[in-house]
């Protein structure tokens, strides 16, 4: 029982002894005992160990504000649906044009009806290669949010070329629209007004493809106003073009092009409308330099330039990425890539 006791005290001494070690802070502050203990190996002053500390605490200890995701939502999601009202808009505008349309060959529900029809199959024809843009929403979100922001141009990159090449097969279907109705059993003067409805708008598929790439491409970095003033702008500029063309505007003895006028404004304004937002976002305020691949394959650089030399290469940044642009494109990304989509 002797050597028992004398084994507690012992064990007592030195577990005490471990507790005074291991609980006592190393500035002998009673009010720092929170402070977590840093590894034996990292040596640092009274000073950095506090300021570290105190900026660890008060970030953990950030409260969850309503308002403020609510703020930015809303910053968020106001131009995302006015761009999206901008877009159907001009579809809508185009039908309620037509169905305007009063001449001696047919009525305005023939013309209404050819023109329905046709965005149908056109939409039907489309459709697939846009699958191309959609998935960059969640690749260029990833990207930024992983800190490889140029990652996110080599998805903008790749999102264009793949579109761009699976929409010409699509469009060839659009020289189809006539038979393809009237094997439906739709009337021979709507199947055939449709036809040619269809061939007036085989223009515009691709530059809204691609329009749509910049634009999910930007959204995801939190720019969405630029699209939605651009769409506004062109809401107004297809009403014009429609005025003009489909019952000749204010031309005096002109009657304009009739129903085919109303394909070839949506042509003119989606086309415009991409080559508008590409000059001014890429050419003009050039917000794609944060998220576009440099030259050197620096990819895990997150440091941003604003030296001289990169400003006067940003100005031409369009020949010197189209002669570097493939190295950047490897398998195991483009095969990445594909699978997403």
């Amino acid at each position: 029982s002797h050597v028992d006791e004398c084994h507690f005290q012992f064990h007592s001494h030195h577990l005490k002894q471990h507790h005074t070690i291991m609980c006592s802070p190393q500035n002998n502050n009673d009010n720092d005992l929170t402070e977590p203990l840093l590894p034996s190996s990292e040596q640092q002053n009274e000073n950095d160990v506090e300021t570290g500390s105190t900026s660890s605490l008060s970030s953990c200890r950030a409260a969850f504000s309503l308002r403020g995701e609510i703020g930015e939502m809303t910053h968020l999601g106001i131009p995302l649906a006015i761009s999206f009202f901008c877009r159907m808009g001009m579809a809508s505008m185009d039908s309620a044009f037509v169905g305007h349309i009063q001449d001696e060959l047919h009525k305005a529900e023939t013309y209404l009806a050819a023109a329905l029809l046709s965005d149908m199959i056109v939409n039907i024809c489309i459709t697939p290669p846009l699958a191309f843009n959609q998935v960059l929403n969640g690749l260029v979100g990833q990207a930024i949010g992983s800190g490889n922001h140029q990652m996110a141009g080599i998805w903008l990159q790749q999102s264009m070329f793949w579109l761009s090449l699976t929409m010409l097969p699509c469009l060839t279907g659009l020289y189809y629209v006539e038979p393809v109705l009237l094997a439906l059993g739709f009337p021979e003067a709507a199947s055939h007004l449709a036809g040619v409805y269809a061939k007036y708008n085989i223009i515009w598929p691709i530059p809204n493809g691609l329009y749509q790439c910049m634009r999910f491409y930007f959204q995801a970095q939190g720019l969405p106003r630029p699209a939605m003033y651009n769409g506004l702008l062109f809401l107004g500029v297809n009403a014009l073009l429609n005025w003009f063309l489909v019952f000749g505007g204010p031309v005096p003895h002109w009657k304009g092009y009739g129903f085919i006028g109303a394909a070839i404004s949506l042509s003119i304004s989606r086309t415009m409308q991409s080559v508008v937002y590409f000059c001014y976002m890429f050419l003009y305020r050039k917000h794609h330099l944060k998220t576009w691949p440099r030259n050197n394959n620096a990819l895990t650089s997150n440091e941003d330039s604003d030296s001289p030399a990169e400003s006067a290469t940003a100005t031409c940044w369009l020949s010197s990425c189209c002669s570097n642009i493939w190295k950047h494109h490897t398998k195991e990304r483009t095969i990445e890539f594909l699978k997403q989509s």
